[in-house]
């Protein structure tokens, strides 16, 4: 599945962190000298990581699918995707403070990863919380309002802020997800993880 237009890679670009979350727009660099595998590392203790796969989205009329790299640090965050035919490249980067999106001719600021993907799409989705949910986790700051574990006390899925998300594959019985969905009618939006990385010495279980 390719873009079919050019509002959908833009929004490509936001839904990722759209979906989380420094405060430059410089292209991610991925130095493996840093990172290490997650074997051992408590998900709720990695505020630091680093992952690359898939992205698909939709609105129930059109999609679009692209390949990513997202680093996190802390609050701060750098995202970049690539769409598979053309090779077009976006990024979005911010933390705290606020979030840039850099398409490669222009630039667009909001305060937030959320309002910028509302100024760009007139879009209201919890930018924050795809951080959690990544992870595995339910977000701290919204109320679960469904949800259910597994036997190894991980979550099949939630319900968030009217969010649907449904946990489809984990790395082998770890706590780290590898394909996630998350929808709320007419949106969705999947992740499918192919490579978890957490800087060296991170906290542990």
């Amino acid at each position: 599945m390719v873009m079919r237009a050019a509002p959908w890679c833009r929004l490509l670009c936001l839904l990722l962190p759209a979906l989380a979350l420094v405060a430059c727009s410089s292209q991610p660099v991925r130095d493996d000298s840093r990172w290490r595998s997650v074997e051992g590392v408590d998900p709720a203790l990695a505020d630091s990581f680093r992952i690359s796969g898939r992205l698909a989205v939709s609105d129930g009329r059109d999609g679009g699918s692209a390949g990513f790299l997202w680093l996190q640090d802390g609050d701060a965050f750098q995202v970049e995707l690539r769409q598979p035919v053309s090779q077009r490249t976006w990024r979005l980067s911010g933390d705290s403070h606020g979030a840039v999106l850099d398409d490669g001719s222009g630039q667009q600021q909001a305060g937030s990863a959320e309002a910028l993907l509302y100024q760009a799409l007139g879009w209201q989705v919890p930018v924050t919380a795809l951080r959690d949910w990544v992870r595995g986790l339910a977000h701290a700051d919204m109320a679960i309002q469904e949800g259910a574990e597994d036997a190894f006390g991980r979550w099949q899925w939630l319900l968030q802020g009217g969010w649907r998300v449904q946990y489809r594959g984990w790395l082998g019985d770890s706590a780290w997800p590898l394909r996630i969905e998350a929808r709320n009618p007419p949106y969705s939006v999947r992740l499918s993880i192919q490579d978890w990385a957490v800087p060296h010495d991170p906290p542990r279980r």
